[in-house]
Formats: C-alpha cells, structure tokens, sequence
C-alpha cells in the first residue's frame, strides 16, 4: 500500500465520523429553527407536556409539574436556544476538523475539542430528557406494539453523540500528553485509531 493509500484509509474512519456528527448537528439546528420559524413553541409548551408526559416516571413528572410547566414559555426559549446552538456547534467544529484542522494552532483545536465535547454532552442531555417527558418507555425493550419505533431517535442520538464527546475527548488527551505546539497528521491518525 502506498503513502497516499495508507493515509486515506486512516483518514476515513475520521471522515465518516465528522460526517455523522454534521448530520446530528444538522438534525439540532433544523428542530431549532423549525420552532422558532413555526411559532408558538414556547406558549406551547407546557400544554404539550402536560399532555405527553403521562407515561414519564413519577420524578419526572414532578419535576415537569412543579418547575417546567409553570415556566413553560422561558423553557421553550431555551429549547429552541439550545438546540440551534448545539447544531451551530456540532456543524462549525465538524467543518473545522474536517476542513481546516492542519491549519489550526494548538490552541484552536484544543477550542474545537471542547466545543464538540460540551454540544454533544448537552445533546444527550436534551435527548434524554425529551425522551423522558414524551412519556416513552425504555429505549431498550421492545415497545408496547408494533406499530411503535423500536429505538426512537431520542434514543439513538445521545449513544452517537456519547461516541462523539469520548472521541473528541480523547483525541484531547492525547493533545495534552504531546509536547509539541500542534499534533501532526500521522499523530492525529495514530490518536483516532
């Protein structure tokens, strides 16, 4: 296999990473938007939870009772704040490390890291609790007939955006294990492999 052969093959793996997390930050900024550009997300809000969350667990419930629906309209703004930055994020650092990553000094793609890690971190957080106050059962087991999902996407994104916070955080680690101002593209290959 020759120079460019070995480098494409280790690059791939890297590249279809990215690639996810573009899709999932792309997923985050177009539910974002389509709540603001709709309209009445935040006036909405706690009326639709009331009403989905009759299944969620009894926590859960209290707590949508007893903070969230009587301060439905200030989290509404916040869930559409949320989303559309998490997707900004997730979408303007996967552009970075994808197509200016050599470029960047040490210190920029330190910034680049944590950005990813904290968007998806955030990510799951808002999945896991979007999937609670639907009122869905476990994820795992099987749904209650079958005409229900078998892993709704609340579900699946936060596994997807785990992998992406731990390979972003490693690749950190390694950044700080390395005594130069910037990791090379053999270093950057051997770190994600």
């Amino acid at each position: 296999m020759d120079d460019h052969s070995h480098r494409l093959a280790t690059r791939l793996p890297l590249v279809g990473l990215i690639a996810v997390q573009i899709f999932i930050g792309y997923e985050w900024l177009i539910s974002g938007l389509t709540k603001i550009v709709r309209g009445g997300f935040p006036a909405g809000l706690a009326d639709e939870l009331t009403e989905k969350s009759v299944g969620a667990p009894g926590w859960f419930v209290s707590f949508l009772d007893n903070v969230v629906i009587p301060n439905g309209a200030a989290f509404g703004y916040l869930v559409e704040i949320g989303e559309l930055l998490d997707g900004v994020a997730l979408i303007g650092a996967g552009l970075i490390w994808l197509l200016a990553w050599e470029r960047l000094g040490r210190p920029m793609k330190v910034g680049t890291l944590v950005v990813i890690i904290i968007a998806a971190l955030a990510g799951v957080l808002m999945n896991v609790v979007f999937h609670l106050a639907d009122g869905f059962p476990h994820p795992w087991l099987l749904p209650g007939d079958g005409f229900e999902e078998g892993v709704d996407l609340d579900s699946l994104m936060p596994a997807i955006e785990l992998a992406l916070a731990s390979v972003a955080a490693a690749l950190l680690w390694s950044m700080r294990r390395q005594p130069s101002s910037a990791l090379s593209a053999d270093e950057l290959r051997s770190a994600g492999q």
